[in-house]
């Protein structure tokens, strides 16, 4: 869990994922974390956002490092091709999914643990 004053995690590679929200109020991605994490994020700065919540919000959900090698074998099996790197991770996480929803709702459905943070001041 991240608290206030707690130091934003320092991005290392990044790719654009597509967002589940239609039109263009909302931005979504795929990083490596310096530490080795995976950082999946969606950023809403919509008007529904800013008229349900009071502003902008984001969600990350954050794989640690650990997790990495299933998420990678898995990866593999559904891509059916090798991911030799955190960029061929990155691309194939882009390339096989309609959105980061369905990142997110694969992670769970293969039981990967990710740990998710909703951000109501982004």
């Amino acid at each position: 869990m991240r608290y206030e004053g707690d130091p934003e995690p320092i991005v290392g590679l990044q790719i654009k994922l597509k967002s589940p929200f239609t039109g263009d109020q909302s931005t979504a991605t795929a990083s490596v974390l310096a530490d080795g994490r995976i950082q999946l994020d969606l950023y809403d700065f919509s008007d529904e956002a800013q008229s349900s919540m009071g502003n902008d919000v984001a969600w990350y959900w954050r794989i640690d490092a650990a997790h990495k090698p299933r998420l990678i074998e898995l990866l593999e099996e559904r891509t059916g091709a090798p991911i030799p790197d955190d960029q061929a991770l990155l691309d194939g996480l882009a390339k096989n999914f309609e959105h980061v929803h369905a990142i997110r709702e694969w992670l769970k459905e293969k039981s990967i643990p990710y740990e998710e943070i909703f951000d109501s001041w982004a």
